[in-house]
């Protein structure tokens, strides 16, 4: 035993007490390698009063230093605490050198185990430790009292090569498993209206079956963006999917639609929500009246917008009906709402609501539906951002989705409604156009697909492989939401530094002022907003700078005569 010490340095170990409390007090000739070892142990402290290293008198912390296997000696320093050992023997307690690793390994002292994404090492020598730390991000689980390693094919490399722990079979085992969980085989089905008639496969991952695929009639490569273009034959994706899915490979199918949800209810389930959210006094005219918005086919906002204002204005009149009023009755309720320092559009609804119900739903002929008094009505021109504010917004985010958002919000105008209700065939590549199907007032429009957006969306549609909606929801099923959209521009344009909050129908009104800006002819504006009346247009040339930059001011005339 002593042969095997001799050039080994040795802890000597005591019982001995620091600021009341007993402790185990190392001390040894200075020698790195074990303090380095000694460091191991997260309680150990130095003590400048005793001069020496020492850890709590526990049997957790002297089972944490026996571990190390160190050689060491009990000793009585006779200078601090009890003359008892700590272990029971009283001779000298030297711990000798664990034998080379391949006989530990033989042995089974040493027990490595894989669970993705670590290695759980334990039982390796004293000498091994600083190696094992070279492997990065490699640390020491106190509770577990192992060793934690990421589970790399470079880490794996230097337990089987630097450390000879692990056999050569279950090196390689292990690169194979390592790689199917970091990296697995995926294959995705999707459409794209730049390939019109196809669908796309994309194969990913460790090992993927790319024979298969090769061998389907009429399938074309696409090499820049590593696609694969086949037939939309049914039963050829139904071979493909059968194929992968017994091989054991993920299948992520967004041809089938399942389940396509829409934000918007249906008209029978909106009118049974909102009849059962109103008061039973006023049903009498509130069902009535959603009848007629359904039948005259309003939309669901305008329904919703409708249906609020004027069941107010009828648990106003309550115990009074409806057909008991005349105008002074309803001019007085206008009053009323003016008074709380409403809108003018705000009370303009109220009067919509209201005329529509005497107008459409009942006729009264006593009552004269032209003496119902409007606000006066101002004259206010839409916030409109410069180019250079547009610009920042558009560059200030990074994820492609609220990319693909701004740019379709801007560079073609759309409504907030009308870019949630885009599908992916609205898309017509060839064309080059956007179909906006049922915009406001149920009317359809085409409007020119710009380039930039045309290329983002290359990258979009394989990137979310959307599958009905162009822009989807989380559950990749619904559409995106309004919140969602409005969240997008407003946090867009704050980091880029515009000033002011940004909706996205100031993106709108940005959109056909620097159409103007350019020469763009009014009546072309008007159809790409889907304007009803070009007097609604017309309001653009108040923001316009492209007229006003023209004209020069007398004062610059009169210096250069």
């Amino acid at each position: 035993m002593e042969s095997n010490t001799n050039n080994t340095s040795i802890i000597h170990v005591s019982k001995g007490t620091h600021y009341g409390k007993t402790v185990i007090i190392c001390s040894f000739a200075y020698d790195n390698t074990i303090l380095n070892t000694l460091k191991t142990i997260p309680t150990l402290r130095y003590s400048k009063t005793l001069r020496s290293w020492y850890l709590p008198y526990t049997k957790e912390d002297w089972a944490a230093f026996t571990a190390l296997r160190t050689p060491y000696q009990i000793e009585n320093f006779g200078t601090t605490g009890s003359t008892k050992p700590i272990s029971d023997h009283t001779d000298t307690n030297l711990v000798v050198m664990p034998p080379d690793c391949t006989k530990q390994a033989a042995n089974n002292t040493i027990s490595i185990r894989y669970h993705h994404p670590f290695f759980y090492l334990r039982g390796i020598d004293l000498y091994q430790i600083p190696i094992l730390k070279s492997i990065p991000n490699t640390y020491w689980n106190d509770r577990y009292k192992n060793w934690v390693i990421p589970a790399t094919t470079t880490s794996l490399q230097m337990l089987a090569a630097d450390l000879n722990i692990i056999s050569k079979q279950q090196q390689d085992i292990w690169v194979n498993q390592i790689a199917l969980l970091s990296n697995p085989p995926i294959c995705s089905l999707y459409s794209s209206p730049e390939f019109p008639d196809k669908v796309v496969i994309q194969l990913t991952g460790h090992c993927i079956d790319v024979d298969f695929v090769k061998h389907i009639p009429e399938r074309k490569y696409h090499g820049e963006k590593k696609i694969w273009l086949i037939p939309g034959d049914v039963k050829i994706i139904t071979r493909i999917t059968d194929h992968y899915t017994s091989k054991g490979t993920k299948v992520i199918n967004r041809i089938k639609l399942n389940h396509v949800k829409s934000k918007k209810p249906t008209y029978p389930e909106l009118k049974t929500y909102l009849v059962s959210k109103s008061d039973e006094n006023i049903r009498y005219a509130c069902i009535p009246y959603i009848d007629t918005l359904i039948t005259q086919r309003y939309s669901i906002s305008t329904i919703r917008e409708y249906f609020s204002k004027f069941a107010q204005y009828v648990s106003y009149l309550y115990p009074k009906q409806c057909n008991e009023v005349n105008e002074a009755v309803i001019n007085s309720y206008l009053c009323e709402i003016s008074g709380k320092k409403a809108s003018e559009s705000l009370i303009n609804s109220y009067i919509n609501a209201i005329k529509f119900y005497y107008e459409k739903v009942i006729y009264l002929p006593q009552l004269k539906i032209e003496r119902i008094k409007r606000p006066r009505t101002g004259h206010y021109l839409p916030k409109v951002l410069s180019v250079q504010q547009v610009d920042a917004t558009l560059r200030a985010t990074e994820n492609i989705k609220h990319i693909a958002l701004l740019y379709a919000l801007y560079g073609h105008g759309f409504r907030l409604n009308e870019v949630l209700n885009i599908r992916l065939y609205d898309l017509l590549w060839d064309r080059n156009q956007i179909f906006v199907h049922k915009g406001k007032g149920n009317k359809d429009r085409y409007i020119p697909m710009s380039q930039e957006f045309k290329s983002l969306m290359q990258l979009y549609i394989h990137t979310y492989k959307p599958q009905y909606w162009l822009f989807e929801g989380q559950d990749q099923k619904s559409q995106y939401s309004e919140r969602s959209v409005q969240q997008v521009v407003s946090q867009s344009a704050k980091k880029a530094g515009v000033p002011i909050k940004v909706t996205p129908h100031m993106l709108r009104h940005s959109y056909a002022t620097h159409l103007l800006d350019v020469g763009t002819q009014l009546p072309y504006i008007k159809e790409l907003l889907g304007h009803k009346d070009i007097k609604t247009t017309m309001i653009y040339t108040h923001v316009t700078t492209a007229s006003i930059e023209n004209v020069v001011s007398p004062l610059d005339r009169l210096r250069e005569k």
